[in-house]
């Protein structure tokens, strides 16, 4: 196992992963730095492990939350290279392949600093069907729309209102989906987003869904972009806080608990008789003296 002393010396990987042992560290270098800032990148390591004659390359990187996380880990998306996120971490195999089985066992439960908050469900409102494999990105600030789709005007994005946008292409289109904290700021960015050219925009409560060609030499069909966007569809989650119900009474057990309480209260009648008849015996045993049973008699 990893000592967690020797875990903290080594930044986030560890000297060892089950058998395999880290022979040299690095610093990954991330494509997008400032993007990975954005995200809220708080630090990263490298190392290469062997085992044997085999080995590999693992990147790591912890973010401050769970959103950031995800939104790195889709930047990250390489067909050459692993992408896999624990909680506010995300590693990236850069040579090699990683056991996921000892790194599931041994290093994912001595991480430090871990963000169990739920991962953001952006993606999901995204329709799976046409949607090309790794071409998700999550956007959560100005850095991260420049590099992944700066034909979005950072100020109809939103972004001072707490704004995230997840893009994902589709064929020759881009599917983007923008989530807002209310209907009124959605509605208030859905104006601005109109002012420039789409082939597709809709919304929905808070959500707001826009359509773009991917190649803007080659415009969409309105029909086609249209029915790409119709299938963003917003489901209200109503929660709200209820008092406990009150148990009901059950005969059974309320009789249960009398004979309890009766049987408690012989056995402790019984104890206490005994006690006494015990000193009582004693005494007389001790004084050496026959005492006569005494009566009182009444005569009427």
């Amino acid at each position: 196992m990893i000592a967690p002393a020797l875990f903290l010396i080594a930044s986030i990987l560890p000297p060892s992963i089950d058998d395999w042992k880290r022979a040299e560290a690095s610093r990954p270098e991330l494509p997008l730095p400032a993007v990975a800032r954005e995200y809220g990148l708080a630090e990263s390591d490298a190392a290469v492990y062997n085992l044997g004659k085999k080995s590999f390359q693992l990147a790591a990187y912890r973010l401050k939350d769970v959103t950031g996380a995800v939104a790195l880990e889709q930047s990250l998306q390489d067909p050459g290279k692993k992408v896999f996120r624990h909680q506010n971490y995300v590693f990236q195999t850069l040579v090699g392949t990683a056991p996921r089985g000892a790194l599931d066992a041994f290093l994912f439960p001595a991480l430090q600093k871990l963000d169990r908050s739920a991962p953001p469900n952006l993606l999901t409102y995204l329709p799976a069907k046409g949607r090309t494999q790794g071409s998700e990105r999550l956007l959560l600030g100005p850095e991260s729309l420049r590099a992944f789709e700066p034909r979005i005007p950072v100020v109809a994005a939103g972004f001072d209102f707490a704004a995230e946008i997840q893009l994902a292409r589709y064929a020759n289109a881009t599917l983007a989906v923008l989530r807002y904290p209310n209907h009124a700021i959605a509605r208030q960015q859905f104006t601005a987003l109109q002012h420039f050219p789409t082939a597709a925009i809709t919304r929905q409560g808070p959500i707001v869904a826009l359509v773009l060609p991917s190649d803007p030499s080659l415009p969409l069909n309105p029909e086609t972009a249209q029915a790409l966007a119709g299938q963003i569809l917003y489901k209200a989650e109503i929660v709200m806080d209820k008092a406990p119900d009150k148990p009901q009474p059950n005969p059974a057990q309320f009789l249960l608990g009398v004979f309890q309480l009766c049987g408690v209260l012989l056995c402790l009648c019984l104890g206490l008789g005994l006690i006494f008849a015990l000193f009582r015996a004693y005494g007389r045993h001790w004084s050496g003296k026959k005492h006569e049973e005494e009566f009182t008699t009444l005569g009427i």
